[in-house]
């Protein structure tokens, strides 16, 4: 959460790349294209998510 912090996220975001892409894609009247790194960004915080699920699960299987 610290390093959410640091980058200006807010604190209850799930990774860091999320919270940066928060900050990146304000809210808008009209539609836009995304840039490649706001692309990039979802793209590694779906990934991080991902990984995030996957060691919950892990961890709660072998808690049983």
């Amino acid at each position: 959460m610290d390093k959410n912090l640091k980058i200006g996220g807010k604190t209850d975001s799930v990774t860091a790349s999320t919270a940066l892409l928060n900050r990146r894609l304000a809210i808008s009247n009209a539609p836009r294209m995304l840039t490649g790194f706001e692309i990039e960004l979802l793209r590694k915080s779906k990934q991080e998510i991902a990984a995030l699920y996957k060691a919950s699960r892990i961890e709660a299987v072998e808690q049983r």
